[in-house]
């Protein structure tokens, strides 16, 4: 054999023994430390990968309420979701009300305005050229 397959194989079994050490080194870690043990940096891990769509969680009822007061306010909710779908219904709501429009400008205010505009679209044929 050439120098270099024997110098690959002499590097393969070092990281062999290096990776057997790792992982007695975690099992003992995790003996020690009352945990689980960290899985190998190469080794695959039993636990499934992070979707990309999270899944909805149910909601949790807010730790200071207790059955009492959580029931009653479900009850609440409830209510108030009703009474505004009544609201919002087409045959509960009024009349529009007429809509109210501008006040009518008077004549020497459109002179003005007129005046006004006048001498702006002139400097801008000016600036134009």
């Amino acid at each position: 054999m050439s120098e270099i397959t024997k110098a690959i194989e002499a590097r393969q079994t070092q990281i062999a023994q290096l990776q057997s050490d790792i992982e007695a080194l975690q099992r003992a870690a995790g003996i020690m430390g009352g945990g689980k043990k960290a899985p190998a940096k190469g080794a695959p891990t039993a636990e499934p990968r992070a979707t990309a769509t999270p899944k909805p969680q149910p909601k949790k009822p807010r730790a200071g309420w207790s059955a009492t007061r959580r029931a009653l306010m479900q009850a609440y909710w409830a209510k108030r979701k009703k009474a505004s779908a009544a609201a919002t219904a087409p045959a509960a709501q009024p009349k529009a009300a007429k809509k109210r429009t501008r006040k009518p400008m008077s004549a020497a205010a459109r002179k003005a305005m007129s005046k006004r505009m006048k001498a702006s679209w002139a400097k801008r044929r000016q600036a134009k050229g």
